[in-house]
């Protein structure tokens, strides 16, 4: 950048001194050449005004050195009677002449022509005297050019001084130009703005800044998201392995007396099960992770769902003399049928796992407007203001020290909260400590 700013400044310094070099150029020649016509004419009217006065006589040889014009005299045949420069018996007729010419039809003439005589392009005046004379004056513009070349040898000096000046203010020019920018402090662009032109750029910059810190903030709290539920994971997997390897290896080495047997089979069953739904909804969780997941869309029957619901949880609310009830009416949704039933069955399995005895639980399905939406309402043990937020992440559990009789895998929320985003569905909790909990899908 810098040599390119240097090279198109020296560029435009040269272009701009030769354009007013040759322009000075053109004032100088034209100026001089005016001034030498016009000392013709002054030349040409004394000499006239001598030569009617005093005659012939007033032309000699000495009035070639009180002129450096070329003075000669005519008849009006042509023929030359004086020339300051040359012999006029050497001269040929000047008859053919077109300042004579002119002069002997006109009584005056101008013209610029080449000189054979003199071999130099020549400013001629030429006048009819009261004789019938013609009285001619000419110089050459050689004068012009000499005194030109004397000037354009100055000004040719003067313009190698000023590029050799020029140069060198350019580039210290140009270093102080670049000196912001190579220094600039990217990390923080805002801080100090040289050049108001680039605050644009600076503010992209500094906004770039911004999201990529944010990115990383995002990144280090993904991290230890993924850490903390490999950890989970690791530990929920482990416990049900090990409860299975350690009741499997007592029936294996006869340690079991024959009437607990099927007590010792029921617990492995148990922790099984246990296992088989905690992959179930990992495996649900990771698909649920995939933005780009081709699960196939379709409508959807939310009280079908629920009906279907129901009887799946009957076996289980009835051990605890839970009230299971259905209310609502047929509505559809456009959605993965597989993860929405989760997504109901979650909530619906959550209401009956944490509420206690003979106690109720309602299901609603229908449509409030124009949204469909789904309802589970409990008089169970209720969640404290402080855990709402939090009960949607995975492998969190309100109550620690029931969670391992209330059998759940700490995800089901979780597998709740991204099939909502899913379906773009809106999640509206309503839970206080034992007075229930009412959590609703709105889509």
């Amino acid at each position: 950048m810098r040599k390119k700013i240097l090279n198109h400044t020296c560029l435009l310094v040269i272009v701009s001194m030769f354009l007013t070099f040759f322009a000075a150029s053109l004032v100088m020649y034209s100026k001089y050449n005016e001034d030498l016509k016009q000392s013709v004419r002054d030349s040409i009217r004394y000499i006239q005004n001598g030569v009617e006065k005093m005659g012939d006589s007033y032309l000699d040889k000495k009035l070639d050195e009180a002129s450096a014009a070329r003075i000669t005299l005519l008849d009006g045949e042509g023929n030359v009677l004086f020339d300051s420069l040359e012999n006029p018996a050497m001269l040929e007729n000047h008859s053919n002449r077109p300042e004579f010419i002119e002069a002997e039809k006109n009584g005056y003439a101008e013209t610029m022509r080449y000189s054979e005589t003199l071999s130099k392009q020549n400013f001629y005046c030429a006048v009819k005297l009261s004789d019938g004379n013609i009285l001619r004056v000419g110089s050459t513009t050689d004068s012009v050019f000499s005194t030109m070349l004397s000037s354009f040898s100055i000004l040719g000096v003067l313009l190698i001084l000023i590029l050799l000046l020029s140069f060198f203010l350019v580039r210290k020019q140009t270093k102080d130009l670049i000196e912001p920018i190579n220094t600039l402090d990217l990390e923080h662009p805002l801080k100090e703005v040289q050049y108001e032109e680039m605050r644009p750029l600076l503010e992209r910059v500094d906004e770039q800044n911004h999201q990529i810190a944010k990115q990383m903030e995002e990144l280090k709290a993904a991290e230890a998201v993924r850490r903390e539920f490999s950890a989970n994971v690791s530990h929920e997997l482990k416990t049900p392995l090990m409860s299975i390897s350690g009741y499997a290896e007592l029936m294996m080495n006869g340690m079991v007396p024959e009437n607990k047997i099927q007590e010792f089979s029921g617990r492995i069953y148990h922790e099984a099960s246990r296992l088989s739904t905690l992959v179930t909804d990992i495996i649900q969780l990771s698909r649920l992770d995939e933005k780009d997941s081709d699960m196939p869309f379709e409508s959807v029957d939310l009280y079908e769902l629920a009906e279907d619901i129901i009887l799946h949880l009957n076996s289980v609310a009835s051990k605890k003399n839970i009230q299971l009830q259905l209310d609502g009416h047929s509505v559809s949704v456009e959605g993965v049928r597989q993860v929405l039933y989760e997504m109901l069955y979650n909530i619906a399995d959550n209401a009956v796992r944490y509420t206690e005895k003979n106690g109720t639980v309602k299901i609603y399905a229908g449509q409030r407007g124009s949204h469909p939406y789904y309802r589970v309402e409990d008089n169970g043990i209720g969640i404290p203001k402080e855990e709402q937020k939090r009960i949607f992440e995975r492998f969190y559990r309100v109550d620690k020290s029931h969670s391992r009789e209330t059998g759940g895998t700490g995800l089901g929320l979780s597998i709740v909260k991204h099939g909502a985003l899913m379906h773009n569905a809106e999640i509206i909790l309503d839970s206080a400590p034992g007075q229930g909990t009412k959590m609703e899908l709105v889509f």
